[in-house]
């Protein structure tokens, strides 16, 4: 019986331990005011997941979340005039109050640069690791009941041996 209640909780912690918490960290930001442009020029040092957070206050009547264009390229940038030459080159989209772009998961010593050029109001633009790693493989639904089959095969063959 010990057993078959030892393979069950096994079962369960392993179900239960293999969720991770993810733990967001801004790791580079800056506040551009409006009417001018700025940016984040970062050698990524942890390898993780990240995302490019923008918040702000816009002026523009009938558009108050807006903020102006935005871009990040992976690519060595030594100043934000080289930057703003490479964006023609990587991702360039609208900036607005709220949005988060998914930039997915960067390795150690990835190259980064984003740029923003506010249009609409003044802005920070973050970025933003959300976790270490990539996410687990989940646990096979069926690894679990396997585990209490085995717990209980073993207590059923315990109890003919004893009988």
């Amino acid at each position: 019986m010990r057993s078959a209640l030892q393979a069950v909780a096994l079962a369960f912690a392993t179900t239960f331990t293999l969720v991770s918490v993810a733990d967001a960290a801004t790791v580079a930001s800056v506040d551009v005011p409006l009417g001018h442009f700025d940016g984040i020029i970062y050698e990524i040092q942890q390898a993780g997941r990240y995302t490019l957070d923008f918040s702000g206050t816009g002026s523009i009547e009938g558009l108050p979340d807006y903020l102006g264009f935005a871009g990040y390229v992976l690519a060595e940038v030594t100043g934000l005039e080289e930057l703003l030459e490479l964006l023609d080159d990587g991702v360039t989209f609208t900036a607005i109050n709220g949005l988060s772009f998914d930039l997915g998961f960067f390795e150690a010593g990835t190259d980064f640069a984003a740029g923003i050029a506010t249009l609409g109001g003044d802005a920070t633009m973050s970025l933003v690791r959300i976790d270490d790693e990539p996410a687990p493989v989940p646990l096979p639904a069926s690894l679990p009941l396997l585990a209490a089959a085995v717990g209980i095969t073993g207590l059923a063959a315990r109890r003919r041996i004893g009988a």
